[in-house]
């Protein structure tokens, strides 16, 4: 079989240039044309279980996920009204828009306060419309009739005005009290998950918000889901361009360095570029958009992929160092290379395919893109840089002396350095378990803490303190459950200030047939009241009455206030896809849910009973599933590479001595990440176990065959591992000069992990085989 495939490469060394130049330059082109990118990050959560569409339906309908927060700082406006009011239409206007959100109380989310089954608000509120007509004394020619008249009326007014001022475009904004701050919330006229819209959306709204900004002299800021999406989305590109190209320039000089030839470089970095091309044209044209994890596959795939052309290249410069400039070396290279390389391709593969087996659509997204781009790039590779080594034979210059392959060969032989990798292996994977047990349902952010978005809201929280209705909410079937949520929920004072749900409006549902008939008969009399209504109808108020009037006389059950409530408040009532019904209560939480991993305390502990809605809790479930997703994928993976192993190794000892060492490799991994650089196991992380397993096992492979082979294939090996694993740190190390610190984190581990499995991989496992061998 190394015969056949040696011999095709060379006879059609020509052809394999044209063609696979040809591709990577149609597949480079679409991929960068049509690359989209979702940082959405719930979406990870599976199509088809009814728990997460539930979730993901709640998400949806309630306006509080699909928002823009517009903080202004508004210090020099003196009329705050018509500077709101002009914000307000031009962006309803836009097609971006679906309308302004009202930042109103409880209690004026039902009529003006007015429609509402309290008899002692009710009776507060008569009061001030009856204090015209119980003005004493009655005498006309007595002035205190005049004054206190006056005086009741004004009182009426302002009473009225009040009412009015958030009925208008009050009620459509928050003003600071020390008046530099105004909030306006914004619902969008289409999900903000929808990522073209958003990205359309967001800038012609920031030019929007610039003219408006320069006629009133104001400063506008963007916050939100919106925002944070929009920001999201952007940093995930920038972050992609920048990492790639720090890959291939970085990846670019080790190559340089390492083999003292240009053609080297330059045969490798060509073939790195057209692998790339046809591997991201292959993942764009099959999945249209791509997921926050598999944009960064790019960057991986450089780190995994130039590994097959670092082992075929150290190989054909070895031998045609010591056999000369014949077609035989590269003949004998290829054949050397084979199998290792294979066995190293279909290890790797399978284990992030087995990602794919995930129900979550982004997770079989990431696992079948980084698959394809392995088979890919050992494609490429293996048949490209033969290629190109045979049709410049002639040209090529190969360096004489190799002092990096004897100082490895040397290094690896001080005993006190094993015995150290030994020590810090151990006492490294001892700390896996604090790092498991600690598992981070709150991974830093892919938003900058610098961008405008945290800025924004940053302001928003020092000015306005706590506002909304909270972010956590609960699900309740009964009304007698509610109450029982409700005080639950109020007696930790702890974790929560307050809540929000049908209780602001009803406690005693069985009191509302106790409403006395002449209750009736007096909202009927204030709104006849001659003088009354000339105040009412200045205000603009006199049919909100009437209409409020219409409603209390055909209001007699609880079943009619609640048709009443769901209609002025949707918010407080949800439908799931089997048709329950669920009164909805919002708690406002006095921690930070993103920080501390709190997310896990709230919904892992203290609602880990309740049916719990809303965005954290679609990202706690979410994280729970990926936890258990990644654990089944590490089963496949180490099943399948140990079957592999054995086949490979013609030995059950062997494979598993292999796999116990790279299993070993990870522990100590996540143990230095966690205790030394402070590093949370996160979902993104917890994605370098199937990752490691499948690479880790590449570089015991491949030096496992070196030893058939005496020892200048040892030799030779160890260099082709060390720049393998050098390229591939600073592939992953690009990752540490994103700006989203979820990815830094990403990068520094997957370093770690890198750095040992190298140590473990040359001072303890070829040690180890070295010394048998010489035995």
């Amino acid at each position: 079989m190394e015969n056949l495939v040696s011999k095709f490469i060379l006879k059609n060394s020509k052809w394999l240039i044209l063609i696979l130049t040809l591709f990577g330059i149609v597949f480079g082109i679409f991929s960068f044309v049509n690359m989209k990118v979702n940082a959405e990050l719930t979406d990870l959560a599976p199509k088809g279980v009814l728990e997460f569409d539930n979730l993901v339906k709640f998400t949806e309908e309630k306006v509080v996920s699909n928002s823009l927060l517009i903080v202004a700082k508004v210090k020099n406006i003196k009329n705050i009204s018509a500077f709101a009011e002009e914000l307000k239409n031009v962006f309803e206007h836009t097609p971006y828009i679906s309308s302004a959100e009202p930042f109103d109380n409880p209690e004026t989310l039902i009529k003006y306060g007015i429609f509402t089954v309290d008899e002692n608000s009710i009776n507060n509120i008569l009061g001030y419309y009856n204090a015209v007509l119980n003005v004493e004394p009655r005498s006309v020619i007595d002035f205190r009739f005049w004054r206190n008249l006056g005086i009741a009326v004004s009182v009426v007014s302002n009473y009225a005005n009040e009412f009015f001022g958030r009925s208008g475009i009050r009620k459509y904004y928050l003003y600071s009290k020390d008046g530099e701050i105004l909030l306006m919330n914004f619902s969008m006229a289409k999900p903000v998950t929808d990522v073209d819209f958003i990205n359309e959306a967001i800038p012609k709204l920031k030019e929007i918000s610039k003219i408006i900004s320069k006629k009133w002299n104001v400063e506008i800021l963007f916050s939100g889901s919106a925002m944070n999406n929009y920001i999201g989305n952007q940093q995930v590109r920038k972050d992609f361009q920048t990492t790639t190209i720090i890959s291939l320039i970085g990846i670019s000089l080790i190559l340089l360095l390492s083999y003292g030839s240009t053609s080297a470089m330059l045969f490798l970095f060509y073939s790195m570029l057209l692998s790339m091309a046809i591997s991201m044209g292959i993942i764009i044209l099959l999945f249209r958009e791509i997921n926050i994890i598999t944009s960064f596959v790019n960057a991986m795939l450089l780190g995994l992929g130039i590994d097959y052309g670092i082992h075929i290249t150290a190989k054909i410069h070895e031998n045609l160092r010591l056999y000369g400039k014949k077609r035989e070396s590269i003949l004998e290279a290829i054949k050397e290379n084979f199998v290792p390389s294979l066995v190293s391709a279909i290890t790797t593969s399978l284990a992030l395919l087995a990602i794919a087996l995930s129900p979550s659509i982004p997770l079989k997204q990431m696992g079948i893109s980084s698959a394809i781009g392995v088979i890919v790039f050992y494609l490429v590779m293996n048949l490209l840089i033969p290629a190109f080594y045979y049709k410049f034979l002639n040209r090529i210059n190969i360096p004489r002396r190799e002092y990096f392959s004897r100082f490895i060969e040397i290094f690896r032989r001080f005993r006190p350095l094993t015995i150290t990798v030994w020590i810090i292996l151990i006492i490294s994977s001892l700390f896996v378990y604090l790092a498991v047990k600690n598992f981070s349902y709150t991974p830093p952010g892919l938003v900058p803490e610098d961008s405008e978005a945290i800025i924004a809201l940053n302001i928003a929280t020092e000015k306005f303190g706590e506002f909304g209705i909270g972010q956590v909410v609960v699900g309740a079937k009964t009304f007698e459950e509610l109450k029982e949520i409700n005080n639950y929920l109020e007696n930790n004072t702890k974790y929560f200030s307050n809540t929000f749900s049908i209780l602001n409006f009803i406690q005693n549902p069985e009191r509302i047939s106790e409403l006395e008939p002449t209750f009736y008969k007096e909202v009927f009399d204030v709104a006849n009241e001659p003088l009354l209504v000339l105040i009412f109808k200045k205000y603009k108020l006199y049919d909100s009455l009437i209409e409020t009037l219409s409603i209390l006389r055909t209001t007699k059950t609880f079943e009619d206030v609640l048709v009443n409530l769901e209609k002025d408040i949707p918010i407080l009532f949800f439908n799931d896809l089997e048709g329950n019904k669920y009164f909805l209560i919002y708690a406002k939480e006095r921690v930070n849910l993103w920080r501390n991993n709190n997310l896990k305390v709230i919904y892992g502990n203290i609602l880990k009973d309740y049916k719990v809605f809303g965005y954290p809790a679609l990202f706690y479930k979410v994280m729970e599933y990926l936890i258990l997703s990644v654990s089944k994928a590490v089963y496949f993976v180490f099943a399948a590479i140990l079957i592999i192993l054995i086949i490979d190794q013609r030995s059950l000892f062997k494979a598993f001595k292999i796999s116990i060492f790279v299993v070993l490799s990870i522990t100590a991994t996540v143990g230095l990440g966690y205790y030394v650089f402070n590093i949370d196991l996160t979902f993104l992380n917890l994605l370098i176990v199937p990752i490691f397993l499948g690479m880790g096992v590449d570089s015991m492979v491949h030096l496992s065959h070196s030893i058939k082979y005496g020892r200048e294939s040892i030799v030779k090996t160890e260099k082709a591992v060390t720049v393998s694993v050098m390229t591939t740190i600073m592939a992953f190390g690009s990752f540490m000069a994103a700006q989203g610190k979820l990815l830094k984190e990403f990068g520094i581990l997957v370093v770690i992990g890198l750095i040992v499995s190298w140590f473990v991989s040359i001072f303890i496992y070829l040690n180890s085989i070295d010394k048998s061998r010489r035995n």
